[in-house]
């Protein structure tokens, strides 16, 4: 089952199982589903007595299940929460002589009445393959749990539109492009887009907020004037690029991630000088019609830096990015000298 599923189910009226497993490293629908269980268990003025949270790293699964069979003399209705499920993980090979598996199992075939349970495991993501392996062993551990909700990470622009959402709910007056601005820099993790625009709500409550204000408030922004630098390297902008290496330079920018930033929009022109697009609007169309949506200030970016580039300089610019990220995790003398030399090559 998905987040929205389940939050729409409960939104309907209906009644989380006896037992729910939130499995995968979205902690911004994790907390919307808490809430949620916790309104449908408790009602909206939950007494906070009636909620015992038990972190599975300190305490066993055992643990978890006495609570559960623990009655209150003033409750009819109680939540258990157990987070951090992966630290119930068996530490050796062979099977326990108490496994929990087995015990969940014989809970859930009889659970107590008006008690619900819900299992948390936020740490590991799918994506990754050691990680994908460990939540295989979470999931196989709690399988016995009735309803299990995945929370994957989302897609940047699944993030956007959530987004859009928050920023209408908040009444907050930003641009689209400031937005999808955000997602890629925090790489779409929706937690930390909320947090950033609380911050910008709080710090522009009434007016519109500014790339100004954006550059002030988030750490990201202040350090990711790759757009902007791409945008000098679209023109083949020599001096533009240097003065902008300069400030990001005074700014304290991490380098690596920059680099990293401009071999994605880098390797996107390449693909467009495949596709062939013309013009920004030409270009949305097109990857529009592949079921890639693009915002119209990155149609045009890429497109100018199609149209300056030829296929070999895009790759040669690739090349030179590559060799770039790999001398600046060395030892080196000066990150500076490494991004004015690679400038050079891109403006050439």
């Amino acid at each position: 089952m998905k987040p929205k599923a389940l939050l729409r189910a409960l939104q309907g009226g209906e009644k989380p199982a006896p037992g729910v497993l939130l499995i995968g490293p979205e902690i911004f629908f994790r907390d919307r589903c808490r809430k949620a269980i916790k309104q449908a268990v408790l009602g909206p003025n939950p007494d906070e007595s009636s909620v015992v949270d038990i972190d599975l790293k300190e305490q066993s699964v055992s643990r978890l299940l006495d609570e559960t069979r623990s009655l209150s003399l003033f409750a009819t209705s109680r939540l258990i929460i157990g987070r951090n499920a992966e630290g119930a993980l068996p530490r050796g090979r062979g099977k326990a002589a108490n496994d929990p598996a087995d015990a969940l199992k014989a809970y859930f075939r009889d659970p107590t009445p008006g008690v619900t349970v819900v299992i948390e495991c936020t740490r590991f993501d799918p994506s990754d393959r050691d990680d994908k392996a460990k939540l295989e062993r979470v999931a196989k551990m709690f399988s016995a749990v009735p309803q299990v909700v995945e929370l994957d990470r989302l897609s940047a622009s699944d993030a956007l539109k959530g987004l859009v959402l928050l920023a209408r709910k908040m009444e907050l007056d930003i641009e689209h492009e400031a937005l999808a601005e955000l997602v890629e820099m925090l790489g779409a993790d929706m937690a930390r887009l909320e947090n950033e625009l609380e911050k910008l709500k709080l710090f522009r409550p009434d007016g519109p907020v500014t790339r100004q204000d954006l550059e002030l408030m988030t750490p990201e922004a202040r350090q990711s004037g790759a757009f902007e630098l791409t945008d000098a390297l679209a023109r083949k902008d020599r001096g533009r690029a240097l003065e902008l290496v300069d400030t990001l330079s005074k700014s304290g920018a991490y380098w690596p991630m920059q680099i990293t930033l401009l071999a994605s929009l880098f390797r996107q022109a390449l693909a467009v000088k495949e596709i062939g697009g013309r013009n920004a609007r030409a270009l949305a169309s097109e990857l529009g019609s592949r079921g890639v949506r693009i915002w119209p200030s990155r149609a045009e970016q890429l497109a100018a830096m199609a149209s300056q580039f030829s296929r070999n300089g895009l790759r040669e610019a690739l090349v030179a990015l590559f060799e770039a990220d790999r001398d600046l995790r060395r030892e080196r003398p000066d990150d500076r000298l490494i991004v004015e030399q690679l400038i050079l090559k891109l403006t050439a």
